[in-house]
C-alpha cells in the first residue's frame, strides 16, 4: 500500500506540474500559438554558478525533478538515493493515449549522445522517439550552459547497464506498475 500511495502522488505531483505548466500564461514560441507544441528558444538568462560544471549539473537535475521520472526510488527515498543509482531509469510506466512509456536510462543515454544532440533534444522535444510526458517546454527556457552541465553530470556517474521496460503502444497493457495520465483539453 505505501509503494501505491508513492506511486499515486509521484504521478499527481507530474499532473499538477504539467497542468501548472500548461495554464502558466507564457506566451507561445514564435510561429506558434499558445498550446501548440512548438519549441521555445533557450534562455539566454544567468546560467547556475557552481565550482564545476558536474556540480551545477547535479544541482539542476536536482531542482529540475529529472530524478523524479529517471531514477528508481528518488522519491520514496526523499532524494537520498546513492549517485550510483541515479539516472537508470524507472520502472514504473506512464500510461496515456500514446501508449506506456517509461523513464529512459539517461546514464546509457548520454554514453551515446553528444552534448549538442542532448541540448536539441531539451530544448525541442525531437528525441526521436516522439514520446511524452518528457516536460521539454521547462528544460527549453534553460540556459545551453545549464543544460550541458546537466549532460556532463550524468556522464560523469559513468555507464549504468540496467535496462528498462520497453514502451508500449496504445493498448498494450502493461505488465508492471505504471501511472494512468489523462491529459485535459478544453477552456
Amino acid at each position: 500500500m505505501r509503494h501505491d500511495r508513492s506511486l499515486l502522488v509521484t504521478g499527481l505531483s507530474l499532473l499538477v506540474a504539467s497542468a501548472m505548466a500548461c495554464q502558466s500564461g507564457m506566451p507561445a514560441a514564435e510561429g506558434t500559438t499558445a498550446g501548440s507544441s512548438g519549441a521555445m528558444p533557450p534562455s539566454a538568462g544567468p546560467a547556475v554558478q557552481a565550482a564545476t560544471m558536474e556540480q551545477a549539473g547535479e544541482y539542476l537535475t536536482i531542482v529540475a525533478s529529472c530524478n523524479d521520472c529517471h531514477t528508481q526510488g528518488w522519491s520514496e527515498a526523499k532524494g537520498k538515493v546513492a549517485p550510483a543509482d541515479r539516472f537508470a531509469g524507472l520502472n514504473v510506466g506512464f500510461r496515456g493515449e500514446w501508449g506506456t512509456v517509461y523513464g529512459k536510462n539517461l546514464r546509457t543515454v548520454v554514453q551515446r549522445q553528444s552534448e549538442d544532440h542532448w541540448v536539441q533534444v531539451l530544448t525541442t522535444a525531437d528525441s526521436g522517439d516522439g514520446k511524452p510526458p518528457m516536460p521539454w517546454w521547462n528544460t527549453a527556457l534553460m540556459s545551453d550552459r545549464d543544460l550541458r552541465a546537466m549532460y556532463r553530470y550524468i556522464k560523469s556517474l559513468g555507464p549504468n547497464p540496467k535496462g528498462v521496460p520497453r514502451n508500449l503502444k496504445p493498448g498494450a497493457e502493461p505488465t508492471g506498475p505504471y501511472v494512468w495520465v489523462t491529459p485535459r483539453t478544453g477552456s
